[in-house]
């Protein structure tokens, strides 16, 4: 890696932290971030467009950063690669930091390739995948075996949520805003600042992403900032509706399968999530109490008689 990184860019470095996927580094006193990019010439081309956006508005935001050719994409081994310049990758964006950025980025472009706004279908292609992945390869996978029929459950429950949602309630009253891919928590620059994890999306998306997250790990803490953002942003039905849906569906779940089958993680990662289970289940009761409290959203009657 210290060759190509030497060949395409003229970088010599000495020290090199070297990942499946990517590679970090430091030149001149700042921070590289060398990583495999798997977004279309299309999105990538939108992306360029919409860093430039940010910066105009001295937005932070990571560079993408050129080769010797005047590419900003490198292929190693036919693989494209890009080279991030980052900054403060540890700096952790909170619930009111997420909620400012929002209101600075509604970025006005079309830029069509990058919408995700279409939660149903994306879900259900991907629950149709993964099932024909468990089919075909789920015996040698113990814990999916045992755990997946729950969580698509889960995600079937949020599916026919946003149908119902969409059918129900008028869509006119909300924005696309710049998003993520995902957002965690603890939500570092790293991620939250990198373009390569850039979509469009409704807001509550990241907001709902970011809930659940913390959920998993501090639920009383993410209850608390479900209430700010109800207090401070006074979302409509349709927004409330669409959170709380995200809220069911079992993303973080999805995530560690797809590492597990791609041989990225051991499955093994899942139990603490399946040891979960009742916990969360108790936190989407509580959920549902705290945004009633703002907007009357519809009941998931399941989740409504679990005992607290």
């Amino acid at each position: 890696m210290k060759d190509i990184l030497w060949y395409f860019y003229h970088i010599s470095i000495e020290d090199l932290q070297e990942y499946p996927e990517y590679s970090v580094f430091s030149f001149y006193d700042k921070t590289y971030y060398f990583t495999r990019i798997k977004r279309s010439k299309e999105e990538l081309d939108d992306l360029l467009q919409v860093c430039e956006e940010l910066l105009k508005k001295r937005i932070p935001v990571y560079s993408f950063i050129q080769n010797v050719q005047g590419s900003f994409v490198t292929l190693v081994e036919d693989k494209p690669y890009i080279l991030l310049e980052v900054t403060d990758a540890k700096h952790e964006y909170g619930i009111l930091d997420m909620m400012e950025r929002n209101s600075l980025v509604h970025l006005r472009t079309q830029k069509r390739v990058l919408y995700r706004n279409e939660w149903a279908q994306l879900w259900s292609e991907k629950v149709d995948y993964l099932e024909y992945q468990v089919h075909e390869l789920g015996k040698s996978y113990p814990v999916i075996l045992s755990s997946f029929s729950y969580f698509v459950g889960l995600a079937e429950n949020a599916i026919c949520y946003v149908n119902h949602v969409e059918r129900t309630y008028p869509k006119n009253s909300y924005d696309l805003v710049l998003s993520h891919k995902r957002v965690m928590y603890p939500n570092y620059r790293l991620n939250y600042d990198n373009p390569l994890n850039f979509i469009f999306d409704i807001e509550v998306r990241d907001i709902a992403e970011y809930l659940k997250s913390m959920a998993l790990k501090e639920p009383k803490y993410a209850l608390i900032d479900l209430k700010t953002y109800f207090a401070m942003r006074k979302p409509d039905v349709y927004q409330a509706s669409m959170l709380y849906a995200r809220l069911l569906y079992p993303s973080y779940y999805f995530d560690l399968h797809e590492k597990i089958m791609n041989q990225d993680k051991k499955e093994d990662v899942l139990l603490s999530i399946i040891d979960q289970v009742d916990e969360y289940e108790k936190f989407m009761k509580q959920a549902w109490f705290v945004i009633r409290e703002f907007v009357l959203i519809e009941p998931i009657s399941w989740i409504l008689k679990k005992e607290l």
